[in-house]
Formats: structure tokens, sequence, C-alpha cells
């Protein structure tokens, strides 16, 4: 029993898991502020070096391109008074944890046998998935303020304004609500491309499971 946990922990998705899970619940515990964005900018570097270490050469050498500029970015962003524009900066992290999350479910469907490290890695994909798509929401949001129809009532629980930071807690809470399919509608998306980007997020998240379900029952029965 002891050994497998210790297997578990030093898997190689395991503690970039565990990072997801975090940051994708940081909104809902910390909110807008210095405490969030300290644990936003730690799970860039986090996730930097998962690209570095696990990427192929290809994906690493394009994710460094992208993942370096974009943690400066937020850097500059939050942490000096330089008049930094946010749009940039939100558009590379976007765009960095896209293709993080693109390698990652590569290397998991690649990965031949089923595994506990690939059964990870698959539910670390789907929470980078959630945490992607909610940067892209951010990002939306920043360009056309009034994308989204939010409750008053969740408007004033969560003191929303203008997105200042990629990892904005509630387009985050968006995120998961719409990759799960739950539709809880206190979030309506309003613009048009929000619509198109929350339809792309349902589908993905309803493919994706399939696809890893159809992935497990083959390297079941094929192993």
């Amino acid at each position: 029993m002891m050994e497998t946990a210790v297997r578990v922990l030093r898997g190689r998705f395991t503690g970039l898991t565990i990072v997801l899970i975090i940051l994708a619940l940081s909104g809902a515990t910390l909110g807008e502020g210095r405490a969030h964005d300290l644990v936003s900018s730690i799970a860039m570097l986090t996730l930097l070096s998962f690209a570095i270490r696990n990427a192929s050469r290809g994906f690493r050498i394009a994710a460094v391109m992208l993942a370096i500029p974009a943690s400066l970015g937020l850097v500059t962003l939050h942490w000096t008074h330089l008049p930094i524009p946010p749009a940039p900066v939100f558009a590379l992290v976007t765009a960095f944890l896209a293709l993080l999350t693109i390698t990652i479910v590569f290397t998991v469907l690649r990965g031949g046998a089923m595994t506990t490290d690939t059964l990870i890695g698959g539910l670390c994909a789907y929470f980078i998935l959630g945490v992607t798509w909610g940067c892209a929401y951010a990002l939306i949001e920043l360009v056309s303020p009034g994308s989204f129809a939010i409750s008053p009532a969740l408007t004033a629980a969560a003191q929303w304004g203008t997105p200042t930071h990629p990892i904005t807690p509630l387009m985050q809470y968006f995120s998961f609500v719409t990759l799960t399919t739950v539709g809880y509608g206190d979030i309506s998306p309003i613009s048009q491309a929000a619509r198109v980007v929350s339809m792309l997020e349902a589908l993905t998240g309803q493919l994706y499971l399939a696809v890893l379900v159809t992935a497990t029952i083959f390297a079941a029965a094929t192993g």
C-alpha cells in the first residue's frame, strides 16, 4: 500500500494535478487580490517546469517561447507599476495553457498501456481544460466588456469587475460549470464570441470524456 502511494506521488502528472486543483479552487476560497495573484503566479511557474521536463522537443520549445513572456507579463502586470497592457498578457497565458493542454492530452492518449499515472494524467488534462477555457473567457471579457450577463447576487458576492488576471475566479467558475454542462444559469454568455467559446468548451468536455473512456476500455482489452 505504501509503495503504491509513493509510486503515485512520484508520477509524472501527480504534482501538476495537485497544482491545477489548487488553482481551480483558489478563486472560491481567495477571490480577487494579492493572495490569488501569488497562487496563480506560482502555478504558472509549475506549469512551465512541467512543459520543460515532460514535453517533446517541439512542444517544449513552443511552450517556453510562450510561457516566459507570459510569466514576465504577469509579474509586471501585478507586482510592478509599469503601464503594461493586460490584453497581450492574457492572450499569452491562454495560448500557453492551450498548448500545454494539447501536450498533456497527447501524452496521455499515446501512452499505450493504461496505468495509474496515465489515469492521473487524464484527470490532469480535464482540470487544465477548465483553467484554459476560463482564461479565454477572461480575455473575451477584457477585450469586450459586458460579454457575460451575471446575476446581481453573484456580482455582489464575487465583487465582480473587469478581469485583472487571466485566471479570474469568476471566469474559472463559469468555465468548470460549462465544461461539466451543469449550467446553473447565474452567468450567461451574451456576446457572439462568448457564446461560441462556451459552446466549444461544452462540446470539448463531453468529447474528451468519451475519448478518454474509449481509450481506457481499449487499453484494458488489448493489454
